[in-house]
């Protein structure tokens, strides 16, 4: 309304200069002599010239006036060209929508990031992370500013294989001795990973890491020197004394081994070789599992007697 009254006050002071000029002598009126025709017409001409200044100004006044008082617009009118993201709790992001999947990091709150895509069935926002790679954010305490109706729905990658139980114990090979087959190592991991399976998904894990989930596999060989000291004793010989030395290659991933004589568990080890002291002259079974964290192999065994 200001503007409208500006531009009206312009526009008579315009107008009344216009009038005044007109009041000018005309060609039917008797003109005075030069020097008073000159002397009055100069008055008229500044005041039309002061007239025609005062409404310029008065117009560009109310225009600059007006320009002044619109408000500008703003970048946040529309939200952020690109959805960003934040939480009001820590959130984990996986590598997929699910607890199941692997951890990449836990997301703070006041840490902002790219939002590039969305899987709506879950509820869940694929990221950009701070190294460049992507991870799925669980939007139960996420906050997304921008338009998102243009992301894309992502297809879940494939679910990580599930974790068995080692179910295999240990056998103690042949036994030709008494007694039943002895506690063996187990595993003290909740986590067992089949590596026939993994060979199947090879690019989805970590190889390092699957390593280091596996159990290790038997001694490939058990070798048994055995030396015998006899009493000399008609009619026949009696045995004074038995050594068998027990040695085996070293198994990969093995933490330690357990030693059966017999079928009875001798001792555990972390060498590759043992002594052991049987008191019969005929055959004794030998055997040697390798055992880590995850479980024990199956057993390798060798049979000695006395020569």
């Amino acid at each position: 309304m200001k503007l409208i009254n500006r531009f009206f006050t312009a526009m008579m002071i315009l107008s009344f200069g216009l009038l005044s000029a007109c009041n000018l002598p005309s060609r039917g009126v008797k003109q005075p002599g030069a020097n008073q025709g000159q002397q009055a017409a100069a008055p008229q001409a500044q005041d039309l010239s002061n007239a025609l200044t005062l409404a310029v100004q008065t117009i560009q006044a109310a225009t600059l006036t007006a320009q002044a008082g619109a408000p500008a617009p703003t970048a946040t009118s529309a939200g952020p060209a690109t959805p960003t993201v934040s939480v009001n709790s820590a959130t984990n992001c996986r590598t997929g929508p699910g607890t199941a999947y692997d951890l990449v990091l836990t997301f703070q709150p006041g840490a902002t990031a790219e939002v590039i895509g969305k899987y709506s069935p879950s509820n869940y926002w694929i990221i950009k992370t701070p190294t460049g790679g992507t991870c799925w954010l669980w939007g139960a305490y996420a906050t997304v500013q921008g338009n998102t109706a243009a992301l894309a729905e992502m297809v879940p990658p494939p679910a990580p294989v599930v974790a068995e139980a080692p179910t295999d114990i240990p056998s103690s090979g042949s036994n030709s001795g008494s007694g039943s087959n002895p506690p063996t190592p187990t595993a003290t991991s909740a986590f067992y990973i089949n590596p026939g399976i993994i060979q199947n998904v090879g690019p989805l894990y970590n190889p390092g890491i699957i390593q280091a989930l596996a159990k290790p596999s038997a001694p490939p060989s058990l070798s048994v020197s055995t030396t015998c000291t006899y009493k000399s004793l008609f009619p026949v010989p009696v045995l004074k004394s038995r050594m068998d030395h027990l040695s085996w290659p070293s198994v990969s991933l093995a933490t330690g081994y357990t030693v059966y004589v017999n079928g009875n568990k001798l001792t555990n080890t972390t060498g590759t070789s043992v002594n052991s002291t049987p008191s019969s002259i005929g055959n004794v079974t030998f055997g040697v599992a390798a055992y880590n964290s995850i479980g024990s192999s199956s057993t390798t065994t060798h049979t000695s007697k006395c020569p």
